[in-house]
């Protein structure tokens, strides 16, 4: 073997073991026509069926978008963001997100799967931050990141169902989703792509 030869056929290993180690640094990127659908409260289920697809839900899936092509699914645009809910009684109920704004502030995303329309204001109920709520819907609003505490209160009460202490980052949304007997934060976060 020449020395070319050998100096060729070293690049090339190398380059193909870099290359390998690449893709596994980064995740796979989403479809283009990319949808993203989360399951919140599916604890312990295997998969879960959405508009005609079926969801592995393994446990690094659990309560993150998980992106999908729109063109495995029958009804949903590219570009939608969907929650998939299940109750504490197994019912399960879809609700349609809107479009994300912009990065450089964080969203706060309120969803309503109880009876109630709800509101998301600070803890001690001065000031709305994303307001009337109905249910089986969703809001949201883009804020500056900030250590605030918020509650959640449900129409015409004054007490709050739940009150979050929460440090907000810069890329970092957060979700508190309002189920019928109890209310939880959920950090909007990513799956790997559906297949």
């Amino acid at each position: 073997m020449t020395r070319y030869s050998f100096l060729t056929t070293l690049f090339f290993l190398t380059s193909a073991q870099g290359a390998a180690a690449d893709t596994s640094l980064y995740a796979e990127a989403a479809p283009a026509d990319a949808s993203f659908v989360r399951f919140i409260g599916f604890d312990g289920a295997d998969n879960a069926q959405f508009d005609g697809f079926t969801f592995a839900l393994t446990a690094d899936a659990a309560d993150k978008y998980i992106p999908i092509s729109s063109a495995l699914l029958d009804h949903t645009a590219p570009g939608s963001f969907v929650s998939v809910l299940r109750g504490a009684d197994g019912a399960v109920q879809t609700i349609t997100e809107g479009a994300r704004s912009r990065r450089t502030k964080v969203s706060l995303l309120l969803l309503n799967a109880s009876a109630t329309p709800v509101h998301l204001r600070l803890a001690d109920g001065s000031v709305p931050v994303v307001e009337n709520v109905a249910p089986a819907a969703s809001a949201q609003r883009a804020v500056n990141p900030v250590a605030i505490s918020l509650g959640v209160f449900a129409d015409g009460q004054d007490a709050p169902l739940a009150v979050f202490d929460v440090a907000l980052r810069r890329g970092q949304n957060l979700s508190f989703v309002v189920e019928a007997d109890s209310v939880r934060l959920v950090e909007n976060q990513f799956a790997p792509v559906a297949k």
